[in-house]
């Protein structure tokens, strides 16, 4: 408002200075308007004058005691002449004095203020006589004190008129122009709501009114860059990637939710090379400073788990900064590891059969035929690796069947405890060749799940076939069923050597195995837990191990359970954690 007060002092002295030039030019216009006013001081005397005397004529008076008694009483003077131009009456002056003051009596216009010499003079005729009134034409006291009275009151007029001036324009002028102001200023901090709301007419209105388009433009163009800003903050949200971007002194201003969960602290405001420590990452970023953009790899290592990145680093269009986006290919490089171990491990386990029938095979022809015993004996381990072989190209066909996303298993409610049922019917005989015996406890409970029956009997299979192959002679392997909540669970444990607890998390993998030389004494694959993993999954369910070394291990599944008194459950499992095995199970022992 400096501005509006400002404008208030230079328009009031604006009118001040006009009021002071209007008492300059009052002063200087004194003399003229004394003039002025005193002829018609003197005009109006003479004239009164004129009519007493002629009342006094008219009525038959006498002309010299007119004279004298106007002349006294107006402060006059009053001459009279006949028509002969005789004197007939003055105002007590003496012929002398009367031919010294005034003179001759020129002739002058009748009815018509004339200076003569010194005096006003103003004439007229009345019949027979012509009648002379005059005064002195010297300034007089009443005449510069009635001017002065003017001057005074056009002075107050003038002064009262520029106070109602000042106020008049203040209302119409600066009130609504401070006014302005105040919605610029509001504008300008950002306040959009701000508008001028006035319904005048003249230029401040104009003005005020394109003030509140402005702002409305304003507005409109704000919510536009506001969802704008919205639509990319949800879009950078919903990237798994992480990205951020640097301006031009490297320093992050911009981050999705991807790099918020990556990095524990606050990245914004700090540099690329704070957040991420790597050098790689720091030359592209360099790099993309100079617009050229770059692609490099990086290991990040959170929570002692390392992660693997591909960082693709560009510039802004306008050069203000750089965007870096990373994407997380951790699971590219598990597939990637995971396809070169399996490449490894199938040529390593194919290579070994393999080498042992050509072996044996050579061995025959050299000449070990001829020995019946001898010869019979290489066949039986021919026929030994070729079982091996067979099994271990069946399991690998299972495998891809179960791998392969074109692969649907069909779930249905299937008797989980009858499938159980039937397997270990059938792999009793087995156990008991190594000395092993089954023990099925099932459950009180409704075992019925949502699954698929063939895929079922097949993991059920494995999991029991491979804890009979670990349990130790004369041992017995318990299968236990229950069901908790809305899921069913099968649980196979064996008391063998069990399993460390690092070995958990790859247990179910191709080919891995944590004893080689046992695993292939018992004559395994290393591939049927990584088929038991994949089936399970696709049946909607879930499977993993709990085991402390040196006190035996279990597996268990679970399935979502189907009610039949009711609608189906479809709900998936709680993934169930180490101690579950723990937790009671309805079973009964049998």
């Amino acid at each position: 408002m400096r501005s509006m007060g400002g404008l208030r002092r230079s328009l009031v002295g604006a009118i001040a200075t006009a009021i002071g030039a209007l008492v300059l030019l009052l002063l200087l216009l004194e003399d003229p308007l004394v003039q002025f006013r005193m002829r018609q001081l003197a005009s109006d005397t003479l004239e009164n004058a004129l009519n007493e005397v002629e009342r006094g004529v008219d009525a038959g008076g006498d002309p010299d005691a007119l004279a004298d008694s106007v002349g006294a009483e107006r402060g006059v003077r009053i001459r009279i002449v006949d028509e002969r131009g005789v004197l007939r009456g003055d105002t007590a002056f003496d012929g002398a004095e009367l031919e010294a003051d005034d003179g001759p009596m020129v002739p002058i216009e009748s009815e018509k203020l004339t200076e003569v010499g010194d005096r006003h003079v103003l004439q007229r005729s009345m019949g027979d006589w012509t009648v002379r009134a005059s005064m002195p034409t010297q300034l007089t006291v009443r005449a510069r004190a009635s001017v002065r009275e003017l001057l005074i009151l056009g002075g107050i007029m003038a002064a009262l008129v520029g106070l109602f001036l000042t106020m008049a324009l203040s209302r119409t002028l600066i009130e609504p122009a401070s006014e302005l102001t105040r919605v610029a200023d509001a504008l300008a901090q950002g306040d959009l709501t701000a508008r001028y709301a006035s319904d005048r007419e003249d230029e401040l209105g104009a003005i005020g009114r394109a003030l509140d388009r402005m702002a409305e433009q304003l507005g409109e163009r704000v919510e536009i860059l506001r969802q704008e800003q919205d639509r990319m903050r949800t879009i950078l949200d919903a990237m798994v990637e992480a990205v951020f971007v640097t301006d031009a002194l490297g320093r992050i201003t911009l981050t999705n939710r991807a790099l918020d969960e990556l990095i524990d602290e606050d990245p914004l405001g700090r540099t690329a090379r704070e957040v991420v420590q790597s050098d790689e990452l720091h030359a592209a970023v360099r790099a993309a400073r100079k617009s050229e953009a770059r692609a490099v790899d990086l290991v990040l290592e959170r929570d002692g788990e390392r992660r693997y990145f591909r960082a693709q680093v560009a510039p802004l269009p306008d050069g203000s900064g750089v965007v870096t986006v990373l994407h997380d290919v951790s699971r590219l490089e598990a597939a990637d590891r995971i396809r070169r171990d399996f490449v490894a491990n199938a040529s390593h386990e194919l290579r070994t059969p393999l080498t042992a029938i050509r072996g044996f095979t050579e061995t025959l022809r050299a000449g070990a035929m001829n020995d019946a015993e001898a010869g019979g004996r290489f066949l039986d381990i021919i026929l030994k690796h070729t079982l091996r072989l067979q099994a271990l190209v069946a399991d690998l066909a299972a495998l891809s069947r179960a791998e392969s996303p074109d692969h649907k298993l069909e779930v249905e409610p299937v008797d989980v405890q009858a499938v159980v049922v039937d397997v270990v019917r059938g792999l009793t005989t087995k156990a008991a060749q190594r000395d092993v015996q089954l023990v099925l406890q099932p459950a009180e409970a409704d075992t019925w799940a949502l699954a698929n029956e063939r895929g079922l009997d097949q993991v059920m299979v494995n999991l029991i076939d491979n804890a009979t192959k670990y349990a130790p002679a004369g041992s017995s392997v318990h299968v236990r069923l229950g069901r908790r909540s809305d899921h069913v669970r099968v649980e196979v444990h064996n008391p063998g050597p069990g399993i460390a607890k690092e070995h958990h998390e790859r247990i179910f993998e191709r080919f891995y195995r944590i004893d080689e030389g046992r695993s292939r004494d018992v004559g395994g694959t290393g591939l049927g837990l990584a088929i038991v993993k994949h089936l399970t999954l696709k049946m909607g369910g879930e499977v993993g191990v709990t085991s402390t070394s040196g006190e035996g291990v279990t597996f268990w599944l679970s399935l979502p359970w189907f009610d039949r008194q009711g609608p189906e459950r479809h709900s998936f499992p709680p993934r169930a954690k180490a101690d579950d095995a723990e937790e009671p199970l309805h079973v009964t022992n049998v």
